[in-house]
This record gives structure tokens, C-alpha cells and sequence, in this order.
């Protein structure tokens, strides 16, 4: 590795930690939780970008899951110090940048400020241990004081209000080739009533997925004010602000790190789990729409069963109690609505180009900007012009080539 340069080191290391965490960022692992994750993964030595062999805490790996949160990708590059290899201990700087990180953040422990440290390049392990940094946090008793957060509990006075939209990790299936396959469980539930209003199962954790059971929702039981999601990239897309704003829907999305704020749909999940979940063969399911059927005999039980929250009656009748509030939207105009948009510029050839494909237009758009409207699996697509849908196709150029093309006008008076 010592051919390696230091900037490519760097990334692989980056790429290395970005590996260990993509299963908790997509919640695809298939351990009961994610701490349980960290800690089976962390229980043997890893093998490094630089050819050796290391073993990281499960705490580690759980702070290369915050950065990547925070900071994105760049967040898991090594910090270069210019100091390596010399010894420090709490010096004023460190001490200082101690109470600024607690400060800053007071619910962050003494370990995430070690590996902070760390991470920086501020102290090395072998110089500083973590009972250091402890005992000099635990000795300033205004660092450990937790400020208090307005939790109340809170409900919208009317069905449609507001959604809130989640998606949980379920079983696997196998399918008709023997392999094993995660399915996901998207779920929408209105706020006032606790209804189930949209759910669906799938194999990908997706932003088409999500807006599959938003579209399905809302055709069914009318469109929300609001919805309230978390910060996964299938919840924020540039393609579900589109889709809202047309529909005059208001999109919110929990605080990172404060999943209780969508409170009623994670106990719903719960209860999903322990009253269906855990109590359903998944053997027995081939595909996701034979788990889809199984589950809808659930929800409609759900929905129909009094509900503890809501002084004993039925999600159904509390939904339908503000019946005559709900604004309903024709079929047709929702597809459309739910369309992918993006805007292209039609070249020379008159084509544009669209998730890797081709497609052809008229002549006269040569040269400009276009909006496209297409349904995601691209079996429409459409140029968008003057509330039209122009339908557009893949190029096909064995057919192309059989058109006898006209010959410019000049051409023509040259022969006369």
C-alpha cells in the first residue's frame, strides 16, 4: 500500500466506513436493531483499505453512522493532522473544544466526544483514553445538564390534517429461484383517526415506492394538508416537493435524531409487528402481492377495531366523521399528477435523454429546453407543453432508417 497515494487511501478508507453503515442507512441489516448490528459486526477484525487488520468498537462505527448523517459523505474522509505522532493530553485547545461540542450539542455522551476528537486529529488513542475525557466532563457539572424539550403530545383536530408517513424492515421471502429477499413495509396513517390509510409491501426502500402508497392514499381517501416524514432519501427527493405542490400538500420532516416525533406512526408499526408480523409465516408468501392481500385483511381489522386513543371507537368512524371536510381528486388528473418531471434540451438530432434512454421528438424542438412528464418505470413519456401531454418514444433507428427523409428546398431548385 505504500504506492498508494495518500488522497486514494483517504477515499478507500471513506468507502470502507461507508460500507459498515449502509445496512443502518438503508435498514436493510437483519438484525433486530441497529445496535445490534454494530456490535456482531464489530465483534471481529476488520479487514483495512491499507492491507492490515483491525478492530473497531461498536461505538466507532456508530459515529461513522452520525458523520455520514451530518456531513454527508465527505464526513467519513480521515482528517489529515499535522501534528501525528507527537503526545497530547487535555491541553486548554482540547478542553476548550470539549465544552464547545457539549454545548453545542448537550445530549452528545462523553464517548461521541472522544471519537470526535479522535476523528479530528485533536488527541490520539494511544495518548488520551477515554476515562480522561469523561472524568474532565463529568467535573463540570453545566455540561451535563440535558435541556428540557417541549414534548407534549399533540393531535390535528380533523381526518386529512395530516399523514404520517414511515417505512420499516420486515421479513424475508423467498422467491420461485430460491433466494432470499428483504420486503419493506411503507404505511401511511392519519393523524386524527389512527387510520391506516395507504400501506404497501416491497423489495426496494425507494422514493417511487413511497410516492406508489402516497398516490394510492390519496385516491382513496381524499388529499391531506399535510404530510410528515422522516429525512431518508426516499421522503426527500426533488421529484415528492413536485408532486405536493401541485396538490397544495405541506411536506414536514422530523428533526435528525428525534424518530419520537412521528410517535404515531412508529407505535403503529409496532403493533403491526407484534399483532401480525411476528405471528405470520413469511414462507408461505412468493410474492409481495400474495403479502400485500394477507396484510389488507389486518388493516381492515385495524381500522375497524376500537381504539384505545380515540375513547373506544373505530379509526373508520372517527375518518369518516369528517367525511364532508375531505377534498377528493379525479383518478385521471392524480396519475398525472404523480408523474416524474424534469426538463431536457432536445440536440441536433431532435432527441432527448432520459434514465440512460433515448427518446425522439419533432423536428421544430431542436435546440430547446423541454419539460418532460413520465411515469417512473418510463412506460409513458410525455413532452408537457400548454397543459398537453405530447407522448414521446424510444428511438428506434433500424425504423428511422427506412423514412425516405425530404431533401432541403435548395436542393430541390438546384435539379429544375
Amino acid at each position: 500500500m505504500n504506492n498508494v497515494k495518500k488522497e486514494d487511501l483517504n477515499m478507500q478508507i471513506a468507502l470502507f466506513r461507508y460500507e459498515q453503515i449502509i445496512p443502518v442507512l438503508n435498514e436493510t441489516y437483519p438484525d433486530r436493531s441497529a445496535l445490534q448490528y454494530y456490535k456482531r459486526i464489530s465483534s471481529t477484525p476488520f479487514q483495512y483499505p491499507d492491507g492490515t487488520s483491525k478492530e473497531f468498537s461498536f461505538q466507532t462505527i456508530r459515529y461513522w453512522y452520525d458523520l455520514y448523517r451530518k456531513y454527508g459523505f465527505d464526513g467519513l474522509m480521515p482528517k489529515i493532522r499535522g501534528d501525528k505522532g507527537t503526545s497530547r493530553k487535555l491541553t486548554k485547545c482540547i478542553k476548550e473544544k470539549i465544552i464547545k461540542l457539549k454545548t453545542d450539542n448537550p445530549r452528545m455522551t462523553a464517548t461521541s466526544v472522544y471519537l470526535k476528537l479522535i476523528e479530528d486529529g485533536d488527541i490520539l488513542k494511544k495518548d488520551v483514553s477515554l476515562s480522561t475525557v469523561s472524568r474532565f466532563i463529568a467535573s463540570r457539572p453545566e455540561l451535563n445538564r440535558l435541556p428540557v424539550e417541549d414534548m407534549r403530545a399533540f393531535e390535528m383536530e380533523h381526518a386529512n390534517d395530516m399523514w404520517q408517513l414511515d417505512t420499516t424492515y420486515c421479513s424475508y421471502i423467498t422467491n420461485k429461484n430460491g433466494r432470499k429477499l428483504r420486503t419493506y413495509l411503507i404505511m401511511i396513517i392519519d393523524d386524527r383517526s389512527r387510520m391506516i390509510v395507504g400501506y404497501g409491501f416491497f423489495l426496494e426502500d425507494n422514493a417511487v415506492n413511497v410516492q406508489t402508497v402516497l398516490k394510492r392514499a390519496i385516491g382513496k381517501f381524499g388529499i391531506p394538508k399535510r404530510i410528515f416524514t422522516d429525512n431518508g432519501s426516499p421522503y426527500k427527493n426533488e421529484q415528492l416537493p413536485i408532486i405536493c405542490a401541485q396538490l397544495q400538500i405541506q411536506i414536514s420532516h422530523a428533526k435528525v435524531y428525534h424518530g419520537n416525533q412521528k410517535g404515531k406512526v412508529e407505535r403503529a408499526f409496532k403493533s403491526v409487528k407484534e399483532q401480525w408480523m411476528y405471528n405470520t409465516d413469511f414462507s408461505q408468501f412468493k410474492t409481495i402481492d400474495d403479502i400485500d392481500k394477507a396484510f389488507g385483511i389486518y388493516v381492515n381489522q385495524k381500522n375497524n377495531s376500537p381504539h384505545a386513543a380515540l375513547n373506544g371507537q373505530t379509526p373508520v368512524n372517527v375518518f369518516m366523521n369528517d367525511s364532508h371536510m375531505i377534498k377528493r381528486i379525479d383518478r385521471q388528473q392524480l396519475e398525472k399528477i404523480f408523474y416524474h418531471t424534469v426538463t431536457r434540451k432536445v440536440i441536433n438530432d431532435a432527441t432527448i435523454r432520459l434514465n440512460t434512454k433515448i427518446y425522439e421528438t419533432k423536428q421544430e424542438y431542436i435546440g430547446t429546453r423541454v419539460t418532460i412528464k413520465y411515469v417512473p418505470d418510463l412506460s409513458h413519456v410525455f413532452i408537457y407543453e400548454n397543459d398537453s401531454y405530447i407522448e414521446i418514444y424510444e428511438v428506434r433507428k433500424v425504423d428511422n432508417s427506412r423514412i425516405k427523409r425530404k431533401r432541403p428546398l435548395f436542393a430541390q431548385e438546384e435539379q429544375l
